[in-house]
C-alpha cells in the first residue's frame, strides 16, 4: 500500500518536474535578454551603476530598462524590475501621478527632483515562472507603458 501511494505521488508530481526545466528566472540574465528579443523586442545586457546585471530594450519608440534585483555578488538574481523614465518640459504634478497610480495595479509613478515622471513595475523570479507568465508580464508591461504615454500625451 505505502509503495502504491509513493509511486501516485511521483507520477502526480512528474509534470512539476518536467516544468521546472522550463521556469524562468532572473538567475540568467542572458537567457531573459533572449526571451525578450523572442517576443520582438531589442534587448542589450549591460551591468547597473552597483554591477548588477540590466537589459536595456525599447517599445512603442520608448527605450526602457530592465534592472536585477535581489542579487549575490552581482549574479544568482531573484526579481526584476521594469523601468522607464520621462523628461516633460513641465514635469508632473504630483495630483496627477497619484491619480494614475489609484488607478493601476502593477505599475507605478514616481517623480523625480525636477518633477519628471518614472514608471515601475516589479516582477518577483524566486523559484521560477512559466513561460506563458513571464510572456504576460512584459506584456502588461508595454500595455501600461503604452498607456502612461498616452496618459502624459508624450
Amino acid at each position: 500500500m505505502i509503495q502504491k501511494l509513493f509511486l501516485a505521488g511521483v507520477l502526480a508530481a512528474s509534470p512539476l518536474l518536467a516544468n521546472a526545466q522550463t521556469l524562468v528566472t532572473a538567475e540568467d540574465p542572458e537567457v531573459v535578454a533572449a526571451l525578450l528579443e523572442d517576443l520582438g523586442f531589442p534587448a542589450s545586457l549591460g551591468v547597473d551603476n552597483v554591477g548588477d546585471p540590466m537589459i536595456s530594450s525599447s517599445a512603442h519608440g520608448y527605450d526602457f530598462d530592465i534592472f536585477f534585483y535581489d542579487c549575490l555578488d552581482n549574479s544568482n538574481c531573484q526579481a526584476i524590475q521594469f523601468s522607464t523614465a520621462f523628461d516633460m518640459v513641465d514635469g508632473m504634478s504630483l495630483t496627477r501621478a497619484q491619480d494614475f497610480n489609484r488607478d493601476r495595479r502593477w505599475v507605478k509613478v514616481y517623480l523625480d527632483d525636477e518633477s519628471d515622471p518614472r514608471i515601475e513595475m516589479d516582477y518577483n523570479l524566486r523559484g521560477g515562472v512559466s513561460l506563458d507568465n513571464f510572456n504576460d508580464t512584459v506584456d502588461w508591461w508595454q500595455l501600461l507603458m503604452e498607456e502612461f504615454i498616452n496618459y502624459i500625451d508624450f
